[in-house]
């Protein structure tokens, strides 16, 4: 019996996707190569996530890191209204952690000889047999397989599915953090061990505990972090609520530092109107206030010849059921084992993989919008309601 030989992959995007991609192709046999446009190791500050068992996955079959070494586990999931009523109050059954925890966890394990800052991907060609991917400095690599983990502006999505661009939710969402010991007492005991949403008059928000920036998990020198889903429709209104303190009108995001000083004012007063006490806590505390604006991406391909794209590349989701990092990883898990399954040969490998990620897919967004509609626009969202729970296959799943 012949020895299976390996395709060498070219992972576009160093991020939790990519990172999660690469190692687990190299782990099979591959040789990885991860290319990230940026000039320094990715961050994303201010940004909790839910783990999901997907996203965890790696650490609890792969990683010297233990999964308790980078995640929370809070207990209750409670519900309140605008003055801070309970109005529903049950076990989470989830664990949380930071953005930022779990890439430097990943990015660790897979080490930085192969993983290629400064190489923004430009282009790409392929053949029956190669793919040679461009960089912006003028150099190029070749390729067997090109996994695209390249985010929602996908240069390898808008080669695949040329007609598919994000589309505005109509709404944002108000992200920071401040450290947990600034909280008043009150709030704390509120929090420490909660995940606590609060329905509001024009939508929800939501804050609860992660890792510090440096990856403590020690109650009291961990984060609280902000999430505030916010109403704005396209227009005048969205156009200015882009519009950062130099002038310029962003397109996805205002990052922390750069929301005007009359926008955090406006939106500290109307927190202090709509907003339960235990979270515009957080609110009034934040310094590192930011804006990212939520999309839809559902693409109708997701794969062709030895390229593919994985992650919010192909499918971008509104965050409401805590499962776009966990499609990531589980898109790679899949492309992982349809490359064993296929012994090494990349295009029948994608072949088997692409139709069952598609639908993964589609039934992920179309979950996640029903979610967002609930909670911001028909505002029938019901506290406790087990269709509201987070999983990438359905609730709790």
């Amino acid at each position: 019996m012949n020895a299976i030989t390996w395709p060498r992959v070219a992972v576009m995007g160093g991020s939790i996707g990519g990172l999660t991609a690469g190692l687990l192709l190299r782990d099979l046999g591959c040789q990885v190569d991860i290319y990230e446009r940026s000039s320094e190791a990715l961050q994303d500050r201010g940004a909790g996530i839910i783990l999901l068992p997907h996203t965890y996955r790696y650490f609890d079959e792969h990683s010297p890191l233990r999964t308790q070494e980078v995640s929370i586990a809070p207990y209750w999931w409670t519900f309140v209204d605008r003055y801070g009523r309970v109005l529903s109050k049950t076990p989470l059954g989830s664990l949380i952690s930071s953005w930022n925890t779990i890439y430097r966890g990943l990015l660790s394990d897979f080490g930085e000889d192969r993983y290629h800052l400064r190489k923004e991907v430009v282009g790409f060609t392929q053949t029956s047999h190669e793919v040679r991917v461009e960089f912006s400095d003028g150099e190029e690599a070749r390729a067997d397989l090109l996994v695209a983990a390249d985010g929602i502006n996908s240069l390898a999505r808008s080669t695949l599915s040329p007609g598919v661009h994000p589309a505005y939710a109509g709404y944002v969402a108000w992200r920071g953090t401040i450290p947990e010991s600034e909280l008043s007492e009150a709030a704390f005991d509120e929090l420490v061990n909660a995940m606590v949403y609060c329905l509001m008059p024009s939508g929800h928000s939501l804050a609860y505990a992660i890792p510090s920036q440096t990856g403590s998990l020690v109650v009291g020198e961990r984060l609280m972090n902000l999430v505030w889903y916010y109403n704005c429709p396209a227009g005048p209104r969205l156009d200015d609520l882009l519009t950062d303190r130099e002038g310029v009108r962003r397109a996805a995001s205002v990052p922390p530092g750069f929301v005007r000083a009359d926008l955090l004012s406006r939106i500290r007063r109307e927190a202090a109107e709509t907003m339960a006490p235990v979270v515009r806590e957080v609110v009034d505390g934040a310094e590192d206030l930011f804006i990212q604006v939520i999309f839809d991406v559902a693409s109708d391909r997701m794969a062709e010849g030895r390229v593919c794209v994985i992650g919010d590349a192909a499918f971008s989701v509104r965050p409401h059921a805590a499962a776009g990092t966990a499609k990531a990883c589980d898109d790679a898990f899949a492309l992982r084992d349809a490359l064993a399954e296929a012994s090494g040969d990349v295009r029948e490998a994608l072949r088997l993989w692409e139709p069952g990620r598609l639908r993964v897919g589609h039934d992920l967004i179309a979950r996640s919008r029903w979610i967002g509609e609930a909670y911001q626009t028909r505002f029938d969202a019901v506290p406790g309601d087990p269709r509201l729970s987070y999983g990438l296959y359905g609730p709790g799943n």
